[in-house]
């Protein structure tokens, strides 16, 4: 199982996405034999991550939901992993109010983990603070955001630097986007919501020779990044029906959050 698992991560990282998702699938296979719950925890974050990467949004849901029943029991950080792949999930999708719902739950989680330095305790209260600047909630943003900056989780690029990017689109700090841009590379759990927010921060700042050379190496029919992809082109080259292609393809993975910011550019 360690080997596949390993291939998985292996494929998620060089964005070989249904490779990992037939990898997962071969994964799920060993459940009824792996009694270790760590192990099967394993396969679920494993399972939800390639789900994830392919656009495959409800069942990535359903695996978080089995991640956490199985973390339930563990320890303190498996319990947090779990907390934190849900606010993934709902930031990929843009449904800020559930994870403004889980705020709370991730606090909680941060703080029961708070002995054992994890990049997900930094990065899931940013992922809280960005959903509340998205409902025009400031100040907690701000709270979120310092609560996170007090971890002082450093070094580890736009693994909790993507979340931090987007609160600077948001806020309209493009001198912020900027430097952010320059933090460093995702580790590969993270490398969907960090290339993303790259490719809008990278589209806001209108420059276009990057936008070109890392949007056109993910214009890959059925996998996460995909629209992003074309969105940024779109903009870049003023393409309205490379947008209009976003649009569609965000509407079919169920990104109406997506799909309504990128109609609005229309």
């Amino acid at each position: 199982m360690a080997t596949r698992t390993q291939l998985l991560t292996s494929n998620l990282a060089s964005g070989r996405t249904e490779e990992a998702l037939s990898d997962a699938r071969l994964l799920l296979e060993l459940l009824d034999e792996t009694r270790n719950p760590d192990d099967r925890e394993g396969i679920f974050w494993s399972t939800t991550l390639a789900n994830l990467a392919c656009g495959r949004i409800e069942p990535a849901r359903e695996y978080a939901v089995l991640l956490a029943e199985t973390a339930r029991d563990l320890t303190p950080h498996h319990r947090l992993h779990a907390v934190a792949m849900r606010l993934m999930i709902e930031e990929l999708a843009g449904r800020w109010e559930a994870v403004r719902a889980e705020t709370a739950h991730a606090e909680q989680a941060v703080a029961e983990n708070f002995a054992t330095p994890c990049t997900m305790n930094a990065r899931g209260l940013l992922v809280c603070a960005l959903a509340s600047a998205h409902a025009g909630d400031e100040y907690e943003a701000r709270r979120l955001e310092a609560s996170a900056d007090g971890l002082k989780m450093k070094g580890y690029g736009q693994t909790i630097d993507a979340p931090r990017l987007r609160l600077a689109l948001v806020r309209g700090d493009l001198e912020a986007a900027e430097r952010l841009l320059e933090s460093g590379e995702a580790m590969y759990f993270a490398e969907l919501a960090a290339r993303a927010a790259r490719l809008d921060a990278l589209a806001a700042l209108g420059k276009r020779d990057r936008v070109e050379e890392e949007a056109r190496p993910l214009l890959r029919p059925n996998t996460y990044l995909e629209p992003y992809a074309l969105r940024a082109l779109g903009l870049m080259r003023q393409n309205e029906d490379l947008i209009a292609q976003a649009i569609e393809r965000f509407e079919k993975m169920g990104l109406d959050w997506h799909a309504a910011e990128t109609r609005a550019l229309l």
